[in-house]
């Protein structure tokens, strides 16, 4: 890993960048979230229909963009405002939060795969550093 720090510049758009790519996935997961309602008729029922395990993949997958793109918006605010590189702490705190959302929103066996695709993700980047 260098000890370069990049120009202010680049880390502000790929915060926004990555600001926004969390949204959109955080948004997906509140409308598959609200669309799993039981009697109504959305497009979670009809793919329900279709397979019952496709709309479980999507909430999962949901959930594992929102991680990658807020972790990724932590680390570069942690870069942009004090040029420190983000720690442990800050991944083990949005893996923790996506835990709680994803057990909140779909249960604990959508929460249970985040939290394995996460980690693994996490394993992934770890890797890259040497």
């Amino acid at each position: 890993m260098s000890d370069e720090v990049p120009e202010r510049r680049e880390v502000v758009r790929s915060t926004v960048v990555s600001v926004i790519l969390a949204v959109v996935f955080l948004i997906l997961a509140i409308a598959l979230w609200a669309w799993s309602a039981p009697g109504l008729v959305s497009p979670v029922s009809y793919l329900n229909s279709i397979n019952p395990y496709i709309s479980v993949v999507l909430e999962i997958l949901a959930m594992f963009g929102f991680f990658v793109f807020i972790t990724v918006t932590v680390v570069n605010l942690r870069l942009g405002l004090t040029e420190i590189r983000a720690g442990w702490t800050e991944v083990v705190t949005m893996i923790v939060l996506v835990t709680i959302v994803s057990w909140a929103m779909f249960g604990a066996s959508v929460s249970g795969a985040s939290v394995i695709l996460s980690l693994a993700f996490v394993v992934y980047l770890y890797l890259l550093q040497d």
